[in-house]
């Protein structure tokens, strides 16, 4: 039998992760360990510390795409240690395309089998100051500008209380697109460079979802060994608002701003001084003519599979 240990946020939600836990924990049978963050970050620690003892072990994270992101960046390389989420966030993407858990049976069905897990890449940013690890995808420009000030949102945390988290998200899309300002942007795939002007956003996707369930980069497959990159450009105010309504089905990208490349390596600089994020958390912002670099790692991570 495996060795099954909770990584719990309680913050994760608004407390929705908190909630969850609390009705699914008297529902297991099964022997189990239960780490709780305190602290932002405080999940990579954790993670770290499950990892050094060397067993098959079940990781099960509550909490949302932030928290998965920390407990796989502590995770790296330990493919004794099969992490799955049990989602309580507010966007939730992660869930769309890896393996993830709704009940203490789906958790106890994977717990007794020892054989079933795989493999999964991740990404790495990197810029002149700090560099992050992205499971799911990671961006400069709008959608990060978006993160940053939904996170930051009273509102967000708000309607978490009620499970319309995303709300919050959609509102800020539409506040800053009437104040979001464009920028030229230098694109540098493998070894071929593109120059575009009036850039919104380019983010660069291990999986399709970002945003809440937002289908950005239909072709992006984890389990393959490319990224997929995506930059909208030279497009007006309103015609981004219409695009953002075709993104949930993938259409956008019949649209002559919408640019879509694959590899193993990118870079990207911009005019103006530009904020990212990786998996929705912020990792800083490019300084004018400051490149990032976003390549896949060789280190994985394991994933159950049911």
């Amino acid at each position: 039998m495996k060795r099954i240990v909770f990584i719990v946020n309680p913050a994760a939600g608004n407390g929705r992760a908190q909630s969850k836990w609390q009705t699914i924990r008297p529902q297991l049978t099964l022997q189990h360990e239960v780490y709780v963050t305190e602290f932002p970050r405080h999940g990579v620690a954790l993670a770290r510390e499950i990892c050094a003892v060397k067993k098959e072990t079940l990781l099960i994270v509550i909490g949302g795409d932030g928290t998965v992101h920390e407990v796989i960046e502590g995770c790296a390389g330990a493919a004794h240690v099969s992490i799955t989420l049990l989602s309580a966030g507010s966007g939730n993407d992660f869930a769309r395309t890896f393996t993830a858990v709704q009940s203490a049976k789906e958790i106890e069905q994977l717990a007794s089998d020892s054989t079933k897990k795989q493999l999964m890449r991740m990404g790495n940013i990197a810029t002149k100051i700090q560099q992050a690890i992205f499971v799911n995808n990671t961006g400069f420009g709008f959608d990060a500008k978006v993160v940053f000030e939904t996170n930051r949102s009273l509102w967000k945390r708000r309607l978490n209380r009620f499970g319309l988290g995303k709300l919050a998200y959609y509102g800020v899309v539409v506040k800053e697109m009437l104040s979001y300002r464009p920028s030229a942007m230098e694109l540098v795939v493998e070894h071929q460079t593109y120059r575009f002007q009036n850039v919104w956003f380019v983010v660069v996707c291990n999986q399709p979802y970002f945003g809440g369930g937002m289908k950005i980069s239909p072709k992006s497959n984890p389990e393959d060994d490319t990224l997929e990159v995506t930059v909208v450009a030279n497009i007006s105010r309103w015609k981004l608002l219409l695009l953002f309504g075709t993104v949930f089905i993938g259409w956008h990208t019949k649209i002559k701003a919408v640019h879509s490349f694959s590899g193993t390596l990118f870079q990207f600089s911009f005019a103006e001084t530009t904020i990212g994020h990786a998996d929705g958390e912020y990792c800083g912002e490019l300084k004018p003519g400051e490149r990032a670099e976003v390549k896949l790692l060789p280190q994985t991570w394991a994933m159950p599979v049911k």
